[in-house]
C-alpha cells in the first residue's frame, strides 16, 4: 500500500501486490479475465474497508455495495507467476452512483490493465440503492485520477437474440452474499465464445452491466445477438427464465 503523508479523510491510492497464482489462469496460462474483476474487487473491498464503508460497516446498517458497471481496456493479460501491483481508488459519487478505477501493473508498473467500475449501495430489506452520504469528501482528492478516459456505459440490448445456452445457478456459483457471484457471470458469457477465437486472439476490452441479482437455482439463458454487426465486437446477455428478467449484459472487443 502507498504511504505518505495526506490526512485521514484523504487516504492515498490504495496498492498491492500480487502473485498470478496457477489456479487464477485461463488455458493460455495467463490471468483470466473473471480472476481479474475478481481480484479487482475483492482490493475495493478492502479500500473500502480502510475509508470506513467496507462490508462491516455497510452489513451494521443492512446495507451492501453493489457492482452495476465495469469497463476493462488490456494491453496484455499478466502471465503465471508474474507478481503484479493492484491499484484502486474511489473518485466522486454522482447520485446513487460511485465511480472506482483500477490498474494492474507488472512488476515494473508497465500498466497491463485499466478500468472503471460504477457500484451503488444497496438496502437489503427494500433491494434499492440508497443515497452515498457515507463517502462525505473523502474521494474528492482522487476525482481527476483517471485509469481510463471513459466511464463504463449501458450495454444496449439488441431486438433479434438466440439462446446459446441454458444453466442452472446452483450452491458453486454463489459467494458470501447468497447471490450468484460477479466474476461467474463474465465467465458464462466468455464461455460462449468459440474456443479456436479465445485461443488464437487477443482480447483488447471487456463492457460488463451487472442489472439483477441471481439467485440460488434460477434458471438461465445465455442470449447471444443472431448476427454480430462487428467480426471484432461480441455481446451477451444473461436472462433469467422464470420472469424474462435481464440480469446481465457483457461487450468483448477483439484486438
Amino acid at each position: 500500500m502507498i504511504t505518505d503523508n495526506l490526512p485521514d479523510s484523504f487516504l492515498p491510492i490504495y496498492e498491492e501486490s500480487y502473485p498470478v497464482f496457477s489456479f487464477l489462469l485461463d488455458p493460455m496460462k495467463r490471468l483470466s479475465i473473471p480472476a481479474a474483476f475478481g481480484i479487482l474487487g475483492d482490493a475495493a473491498g478492502r479500500d473500502a474497508t480502510r475509508r470506513g464503508w467496507g462490508y462491516e460497516e455497510l452489513t451494521s446498517r443492512n446495507q451492501a455495495w453493489v457492482l452495476i458497471r465495469a469497463r476493462m481496456v488490456i494491453e496484455r493479460q499478466p502471465s503465471w507467476g508474474e507478481d503484479i501491483i493492484l491499484r484502486t481508488w474511489p473518485k466522486l459519487a454522482e447520485g446513487i452512483i460511485a465511480y472506482r478505477d483500477f490498474q494492474i501493473m507488472d512488476s515494473k508498473r508497465n500498466v497491463l490493465m485499466a478500468g472503471s467500475t460504477a457500484w451503488t449501495i444497496l438496502d437489503l430489506a427494500t433491494r434499492r440503492p440508497v443515497r452515498l452520504g457515507i463517502l462525505g469528501n473523502d474521494t474528492s482528492a482522487l476525482s481527476k485520477y483517471h485509469a481510463i478516459p471513459d466511464k463504463p456505459v449501458r450495454i444496449n440490448r439488441p431486438d433479434e437474440l438466440v439462446t446459446a445456452q441454458e444453466l442452472t445457478a446452483e450452491y458453486g456459483h454463489l459467494d458470501m452474499n447468497n447471490h450468484v457471484n460477479n466474476s461467474r457471470y463474465i465467465e458464462w458469457v466468455i464461455n460462449t465464445l468459440p474456443v479456436e477465437m479465445l485461443l488464437t486472439r487477443r482480447i483488447r476490452e471487456v463492457e460488463v452491466n451487472f442489472i439483477s441479482e441471481v439467485m440460488h437455482m434460477d434458471k438461465l439463458q445465455i442470449l447471444v445477438p443472431v448476427q454480430s454487426k462487428n467480426d471484432n465486437v461480441y455481446d451477451g446477455f444473461i436472462r433469467i427464465k422464470e420472469d424474462n428478467r435481464q440480469a446481465f449484459a457483457a461487450r468483448i472487443t477483439f484486438e
